[in-house]
């Protein structure tokens, strides 16, 4: 089966479609490079959708994947889907097939009809829309309903993605300690969290001297944008210090008003050294579970109106005047709601790293920082790693992929999508 793929994938059209940070870095990212390695010849063309969460910068970072031949912005995928406006670089009915990793399904759906191609999907739970698939693959995050047992349960693609990053990890030891900062992927948030994790490095130096602090920026934020830090008030109601951008040769830094220095690196290099990471939720808690990274997941709540919110919450943010106090209101109903934020303590439904959400302080974390330096973590590492399972999931996916696209359901000229 190899070698047929191999030979006759020259006309394989794979359509992607993704929607945020998470989807391209933990996703598309090992996916699309797998693709590659199977069937070389194969053309990989990747449709931005729409998203609340979307950082904004998703189709920058995809154009910058090598192993992407084609990108289609939001623009350009709403135009094919609602328009039926083609691109000149995609075909109706080719050989290959429409793979939904991110977004609203009815997007991925729609461009399967344009495009005459099979719809598969790679996700977490059941999608929206699941009828109109031809065949879905589970990571196994979630557990599957009754009705869903006979699914193919691939793995976390995520595994795949950290490793690929950080393939040879040597976390500082004897002492030498090395804090990673992920204050996400998007400004909007990275506004608020870096300021924050700054107070919080200052109140740790005092107790812990000769700590290192690594910034793992992200594809997602530019460093325009860290270079020019929006002030923050000093009688705000989130506890926050100045950074100054400074140049030192071919290393950058982010500095307080301490002197305190914070380099800035690729998630990658922070992940390599450090012995305990501060952290949003998200795709981050994952990666770092799986090279056995411990980690504080901190969610202020301060200005909650701030976060971007599908459905009735985003549009009622909106109105004039009260409109913010209904989404904050929103906002810590949902959080409530939520027995655990962090992929680590999802999978175990316990608390196996802390999380730390509400009016949190400066504080608070650095009290807790200290607390996980001080204490022995080999342990908690093994069960971080083994919490999110196997590497290649994403070799799995391509392969069931591959013989999907051999078998007579993928011919959707003459046999459209169910």
């Amino acid at each position: 089966m190899d070698g047929h793929l191999a030979e006759g994938d020259n006309d394989l059209q794979i359509v992607v479609t993704v929607n945020g940070p998470g989807e391209v870095s933990s996703w598309l990212h090992p996916m699309a490079l797998a693709i590659k390695q199977r069937m070389p010849s194969a053309r990989i063309c990747v449709a931005t959708v729409p998203c609340v969460f979307s950082a904004g910068s998703e189709l920058a970072v995809v154009k910058s994947l090598p192993y992407v031949d084609v990108s289609m912005s939001v623009d350009e995928t709403m135009d094919l889907v609602w328009r039926n406006k083609r691109p000149a670089c995609l075909s109706r009915g080719a050989p290959g097939a429409v793979i939904h990793l991110g977004g609203d399904t009815i997007f991925s759906v729609l461009l399967s009809r344009r495009l005459r191609q099979p719809l598969l999907g790679y996700v977490e739970r059941p999608p929206a829309l699941s009828w109109f698939f031809d065949k879905v693959f589970y990571s196994g995050f979630e557990k599957l309903p009754r009705a869903e047992m006979n699914v193919d349960v691939i793995g976390e693609m995520m595994v795949d993605a950290a490793r690929l990053r950080c393939p040879d990890r040597q976390p500082s030891r004897n002492g030498g300690f090395v804090v990673g900062l992920y204050p996400g992927s998007r400004d909007y948030l990275a506004r608020y969290m870096l300021p924050f994790y700054a107070a919080v490095a200052e109140l740790v130096a005092e107790r812990v001297p000769g700590v290192e602090w690594k910034l793992a920026k992200s594809d997602f934020l530019s460093a325009d944008f860290l270079r020019a830090l929006p002030a923050m008030d000093d009688d705000g109601p989130i506890d926050a210090v100045a950074l100054e951008w400074r140049e030192e040769g071919d290393r950058r830094f982010l500095v307080t008003p301490r002197g305190l220095r914070i380099e800035v690196a690729t998630p990658g290099a922070v992940a390599a050294r450090a012995n305990v990471a501060l952290t949003l939720p998200g795709t981050n808690t994952a990666e770092l579970s799986a090279l056995g990274i411990p980690m504080i997941v901190t969610v202020p709540t301060h200005q909650a109106e701030r976060a971007p919110m599908p459905g009735l919450a985003g549009h009622l943010g909106r109105i004039p005047v009260l409109g913010k106090y209904i989404k904050r209101g929103f906002g810590h109903l949902i959080l409530r709601r939520l027995k655990f934020m962090s992929h680590p303590n999802r999978r175990t439904n316990r608390m196996l790293v802390p999380e730390m959400i509400g009016p949190i302080t400066a504080r608070q974390v650095a009290d807790e920082l200290v607390r996980v330096l001080g204490s022995d973590t080999r342990a908690l590492e093994d069960e971080l790693r083994a919490t999110m399972g196997q590497p290649g999931a994403s070799q799995r996916l391509v392969s069931a992929i591959a013989e999907f696209l051999e078998s007579p359901d993928a011919a959707h000229e003459a046999a459209p999508a169910r």
